[in-house]
This record gives structure tokens, C-alpha cells and sequence, in this order.
């Protein structure tokens, strides 16, 4: 790995702790001079002549290619300007600091929609989409779903009865098919072998 992998890791964790423009500017300096630093060591290229094993078709490849990686993902967001946006005036709009990380909507809103989600497996397409929705809506500060209730949804209609909600007909089993386009695999329902903890 050698010093430009070593020192890489470390920035990145710096990084989250820029929370002024000053030591914004500081560390984007920090990654500009650690890239002229090593900038020989991460143009090193390799042949197919040097490593037949890993050629998989091409003639040559970036020897560092995950440490290159690693850097241009933390370039390529200041190149798009969205690297310090919790600190762009712009964003911030006169309002008080953001936080520099998204830990808390993976936590606090990601992971309630794809709860949701899990809850719901087999459902349509937009079933799950409405699902989710929901599940966010319902993190709002003040949600009030009975505003979503119109005297509409009160009436009863008068039409045809419900379908048969039996089996899908057709099938070998008889068993209701999930909906097109959804893995409803279930992981315990597989055939198991082994002795499972019986002694002979």
C-alpha cells in the first residue's frame, strides 16, 4: 500500500470534520498536496506481459487502481461543488449548521422506508412506492392523515363483488404467486441437509 495508501484513510476521516470554510479550504489543500506528493505513484501502470494472470483481456491497467479510485472519489464531489455543501451559504441560507454526514436520514428515515419495505414483500410496484411514501410521511413533525381523507373515501360504492381471492389458478401447486417483478425468496424454505445438532 505504502505512504499514499496509509495517509489517504486519514484524510477521509478529517474530512467530516471541516465545519468552517477555513478548514475546508485547509484540507482541500491537504488533498492537493498529498496528490502532488504521490501523484508518480498513482500514474505506475502495469502490462500484460508483467501479470498474465490479472490481464483479463487488456494490454495494460493503473497498478494502484484502488487507491486511485479512492482519491478521485473524494476529488470528484469538490470538482461537482458538493463535497462541503453543509457549508455553502447557498444551502445553508441563513439557517444554522448542517450536519456534515447523512448518518442521521440512514438511520432515521432510510432505514423506517426500507422496514416498510420489508413488512411488504410481494406487493406491486406501486404498492411499495406507496408504501414508502407513507412511512416517510409519517416521520413528518405533524402528521395528519386524516387530512388525506376526503368525504369521497366515506361513500360506498355500489359494483361488482370482489374477485375470487383464492389461488392462482394454473399453478402446479395452487399456491398464490407473488407479483411480477418482486423476489419474494424466502431463505429458511429451502431444502436442508445435515444433522442438525442430532448425535448418531
Amino acid at each position: 500500500m505504502g505512504e499514499a495508501g496509509r495517509e489517504l484513510p486519514g484524510l477521509a476521516r478529517r474530512l467530516v470534520r471541516a465545519t468552517t470554510a477555513d478548514e475546508a479550504a485547509a484540507w482541500l489543500k491537504e488533498l492537493n498536496d498529498r496528490h502532488g506528493r504521490h501523484d508518480d505513484h498513482l500514474k505506475e501502470r502495469t502490462v500484460a506481459k508483467q501479470n498474465p494472470m490479472h490481464a483479463r483481456g487488456r494490454k495494460w491497467w493503473r497498478t494502484h487502481e484502488r487507491l486511485r479510485r479512492a482519491y478521485f472519489r473524494l476529488v470528484r464531489p469538490n470538482r461537482a461543488g458538493v463535497l462541503f455543501a453543509f457549508r455553502d451559504p447557498a444551502v445553508l441560507k441563513g439557517g444554522g449548521p448542517l450536519p456534515s454526514t447523512t448518518n442521521q436520514l440512514e438511520g432515521g428515515v432510510n432505514a423506517v422506508a426500507k422496514r416498510a419495505l420489508d413488512h411488504h414483500r410481494g406487493s406491486s410496484e406501486e404498492h411499495m412506492r406507496r408504501c414508502r411514501e407513507w412511512a416517510v410521511y409519517m416521520l413528518a413533525e405533524r402528521p395528519g392523515p386524516m387530512a388525506l381523507v376526503t368525504p369521497e373515501h366515506w361513500r360506498t360504492r355500489k359494483g361488482k363483488p370482489a374477485g375470487n381471492d383464492g389461488p392462482m389458478p394454473g399453478t402446479m401447486t395452487a399456491v398464490q404467486e407473488p407479483t411480477d417483478g418482486v423476489d419474494a425468496y424466502e431463505s429458511g424454505f429451502g431444502i436442508r441437509k445435515g444433522w442438525a445438532g442430532r448425535s448418531t
